[in-house]
């Protein structure tokens, strides 16, 4: 059985975003994040979920950020919001 952190690791890689950033995005303390790095303390199940949603939350905003590039370089006048509107929010527990 995974440990929270390799699933979170995992998920991070997969969707390319920062763990750290994702634990700063999730408002948890980088103290945490450098103890479970180390093996100090494994991590609560509340603190991984907050951390998914934060990944989930990094590669919808790299998303949109990406298309609001693309729909730029076509000369296109569009704002981040806009962008984000055809990219549906995931909500985990």
């Amino acid at each position: 059985m995974k440990s929270y952190l390799q699933y979170l690791k995992d998920e991070a890689a997969k969707r390319n975003v920062n763990l750290l950033k994702a634990f700063r995005l999730a408002e948890i303390p980088t103290s945490t994040y450098y103890r479970s790095i180390g093996m100090k303390t494994e991590l609560r199940y509340l603190t991984a979920s907050k951390v998914l949603n934060a990944i989930h939350e990094q590669e919808r905003r790299q998303e949109t950020a990406t298309i609001a590039k693309q729909l730029r370089s076509d000369n296109k006048n569009v704002s981040r919001s806009k962008a984000r509107n055809g990219i549906k929010p995931v909500a985990i527990g």
